[in-house]
């Protein structure tokens, strides 16, 4: 290679190009990712039989933030910490894989339990809490073992 101006010139275009290429493949491993993620937490839910409704499935999405160059994926039906971690004492005998941070009612409520209302069924119900159903962990383990394979896929294209 001969070093003049031109042939410098055209080795920073050449990596310029590539740098886009890169970035333009990076953005399309994450947005991989976050659907796979999609997909998988909501494959979860199903599985786990925290299906009631289909609000909390229906509620899993995922969003690209371009000026972050992030994914996210979020359930946003209101009681989705609920099912992740559990209730009450049958949540601390069944307790979440990672509960940093959750406290289970078993002071309050605890083995006396409590009513709430359901608006599906339009009953009330007694319950001492339910055992965690931890979807949203379980994708990211998932997501986890499945990334290597997706990322390849992408950048193999």
């Amino acid at each position: 290679m001969k070093l003049t101006t031109r042939s410098i010139e055209d080795a920073i275009k050449e990596v310029k190009e590539r740098k886009r290429e890169l970035n333009a493949k990076v953005v399309k491993l994450i947005k991989a990712l976050m659907e796979a993620g999609v997909d998988i937490a909501k494959a979860q839910v199903r599985e786990l039989g925290a299906v009631y409704t289909g609000e909390l499935e229906e509620s899993i999405t995922g969003f690209f933030d371009p000026e972050a160059g992030i994914g996210i994926i979020r359930a946003n039906a209101p009681y989705a910490v609920y099912v992740e971690f559990g209730t009450g004492v049958i949540g601390k005998s069944n307790p979440h894989p990672a509960p940093e941070g959750w406290k289970y009612d078993v002071n309050e409520h605890g083995d006396k339990g409590w009513w709430y209302f359901n608006e599906r069924d339009q009953k009330w119900h007694w319950t001492k809490g339910m055992a965690s159903r931890p979807f949203m962990y379980n994708t990211l383990q998932e997501l986890q073992r499945e990334a290597e394979k997706i990322a390849r896929r992408v950048f193999n294209k």
